[in-house]
């Protein structure tokens, strides 16, 4: 048998207490979300305005990009990606630069996405020749990002009147024109790793790289593969975060991690790897999104949001934990 009929002839068949637990998963991802709306809803009745639609989509659209490539990262066995922050402020500067070249919207998103698959490129290659742990990795090659970026530039904005700048502030039945690509990636995204050959072989490899060796799929390879489309993603966001973003600076991007790694755990994606619902990012991300604008509504400093954030990427991990123990998606 060939490796793909192998991979091919892996078990799709879902059994029905899997299946329930899976939309369980949804199910109290829309309550807990719905819960959260009707409850600022009552403590503050301008909460349901449509500015406050356009700033949990504004949110939605970047953290959902970048969820997708942390998802992949994890999804592979990977575990996971700590240096988004400083690619995503690296890819927005590189964005702000075309524009202000006066490159056309489509190149500018060509740069970016290049730019962050060569970052993502660089950390494969230290994770692969090395044989280092990727979270130690990443982690020091944000904190080496970031600093270098302090000594590039203190702000950067995209150019007023440039194309750009106009996507940001466009909208289209009534949400962000940010926001449906966004929707669009996880929906291709989430369809991609479920029904095609190279998404079943990223989980295979993540569900048991063992037996993923034993199929013949190259494990260097696709970790090569897996880093460099996250690198991707974030160079992607990074063009939708220039352009809504106004002013930033090389820690502008520090406060997303969180809520990026905590929407992965909660979509069900595991960041030991093998399993998750790409589809499910959308929930776990709307959900994520809204809690910094209801806090506000509520009164709560900045200081108290990051103590929410912490506290809620500790109950996602205890989640996947406990998916882990029970062997659940």
């Amino acid at each position: 048998m060939s490796t793909d009929q192998a991979i091919d002839a892996t078990p799709t068949a879902t059994p029905l207490a899997v299946r329930f637990q899976g939309w369980g998963t949804a199910i109290t991802l829309v309550a807990v979300w719905a819960l959260l709306i009707a409850a600022t809803g009552l403590y503050r009745p301008d909460f349901f305005a449509h500015q406050t639609v356009l700033a949990i989509a504004f949110t939605m659209s970047i953290v959902g990009v970048l969820a997708i490539g942390q998802g992949i990262i994890g999804i592979s066995g990977g575990f996971i990606d700590l240096s988004q922050p400083a690619c995503l402020i690296l890819t927005s500067l590189i964005a702000v630069r075309l524009s202000e070249a006066g490159l056309p919207l489509p190149l500018v998103f060509v740069g970016a996405v290049l730019v962050g698959m060569v970052w993502g490129a660089f950390n494969a290659t230290i994770v692969v020749l090395a044989k280092l742990n990727p979270v130690i990795v990443t982690l020091a090659t944000n904190f080496i990002g970031l600093a270098a970026l302090y000594l590039v530039f203190q702000l950067a904005q995209v150019p007023n009147g440039s194309e750009i700048y106009h996507m940001g502030r466009a909208s289209f039945l009534g949400l962000p024109v940010i926001w449906w690509p966004m929707l669009v990636l996880i929906i291709i995204v989430g369809f991609l790793m479920r029904y095609t050959r190279y998404g079943r072989r990223i989980t295979a490899v993540g569900g048991n790289r063992f037996a993923a060796q034993a199929r013949g799929i190259s494990l260097k390879k696709t970790r090569f593969a897996t880093f460099m489309a996250a690198g991707g993603f974030v160079g992607f966001a990074a063009v939708l975060f220039a352009s809504a973003a106004g002013p930033f600076n090389p820690s502008s991007a520090s406060t997303m991690q969180l809520n990026v790694i905590a929407a992965v755990i909660l979509a069900g994606i595991s960041l030991a790897g093998g399993r998750g619902s790409f589809w499910m990012l959308l929930l776990s991300v709307g959900f994520l999104s809204t809690i910094p604008t209801s806090l506000v509504f509520f009164g709560l400093s900045s200081d108290t949001q990051s103590i929410f954030q912490g506290i809620l990427l500790m109950i996602a991990v205890a989640i996947d934990g406990y998916r882990a123990r029970r062997g659940t998606p």
